[in-house]
């Protein structure tokens, strides 16, 4: 039997729309076992909602990257065991993606170069920013680029994350479609909008590699998808403006939408629950009931374990 953990992931961090993404500790755990057919086995969270037969999206792409090698890939059972939920912009369907291409690899005997996994993985979503950090783990800067005669790929950096910044995940009881929210984004920005956040996204760089996390609050401040997609939240705007208030809030560095939400995410190096409680409070003043949970940054990416 093999066992693939995929950790889920959080996109955007405020400023960097579509170019850097975070692993988290939370994973997508799948056991292959030998059978004569295909089948899907599911559990924990959106398993009343995953299709047990070749319709699920890791068989899909596992198969699907078989007929593009020319590699018919024989029947298994997957036990699929998620942490991720579902449409809340933690990397549900990308953790999927990869743990696919990761069966793959596993029933063919293949082992895909990394430009060859982007690649087939950039079939199935553009989300390249969640894509890299589930496979690599860490803080991943991703950029897609195209390979003449090759079709997509991406060139990605990967940094450590510093252990002293944790994460407070805040999740509203709803979900936000990704593919609806992006189209809420407007086609055209204003120059300043766009080296607002040039100049933001580099910060965020700059203040981890020079450990100045008292920048965190600005980095995260954005124009081009965040102004745009809280109007269709409930409490969303509410929680985002703690970044106006970190001092009110010991160990509050600052607070984003992950993803394209509803998930809100803050980045504190102490008093964990307390953050968490109040970013709950302001959902539920809106009416939206929430939970919180602490994470840690998943620095180690994909695992593939034969037991």
């Amino acid at each position: 039997m093999t066992e693939i953990t995929i950790p889920a992931s959080t996109s955007n961090l405020g400023a960097s729309f579509d170019a850097c993404g975070l692993a988290l500790s939370l994973y997508l755990r799948v056991s292959i076992e030998s059978a004569d057919g295909f089948e899907v086995v599911p559990s924990g969270e959106g398993a009343d909602r995953m299709p047990g037969d070749e319709s699920n999206l890791i068989l899909r792409v596992a198969r699907s990257v078989g007929d593009l090698r020319g590699h018919k890939i024989g029947g298994a059972r997957l036990r699929v065991d998620s942490q991720i939920p579902l449409a809340r912009g933690l990397g549900s369907s990308s953790a999927a993606i990869i743990a696919g291409l990761s069966v793959y690899e596993t029933l063919s005997g293949e082992k895909l170069t990394e430009a060859e996994l982007f690649g087939y993985s950039l079939r199935f979503e553009d989300h390249g920013d969640n894509l890299a950090p589930s496979l690599l783990g860490g803080l991943v800067v991703a950029c897609v680029v195209d390979r003449a005669g090759h079709g997509r790929s991406m060139v990605t950096v990967k940094r450590a994350w510093p252990e002293d910044v944790r994460i407070v995940l805040c999740i509203p009881d709803f979900e936000m479609d990704t593919t609806k929210m992006r189209g809420v984004l407007p086609r055209e920005v204003t120059l300043s909008d766009a080296v607002f956040n040039i100049q933001r996204a580099s910060l965020l760089q700059a203040l981890i590699s020079e450990r100045r996390f008292d920048l965190f609050s600005e980095a995260l401040r954005d124009r081009l998808h965040q102004p745009h997609r809280i109007p269709h939240a409930p409490g969303l705007a509410e929680v985002l403006k703690m970044n106006d208030h970190t001092q009110d809030y010991p160990g509050l560095l600052g607070v984003a939408v992950s993803g394209a939400g509803s998930t809100m995410i803050a980045f504190a190096t102490e008093n964990f629950s307390q953050i968490g409680a109040e970013m709950r409070q302001r959902l539920d003043t809106a009416g939206i009931k929430s939970r919180s949970i602490e994470v840690d940054v998943d620095n180690r990416g994909r695992l593939v374990d034969g037991v």
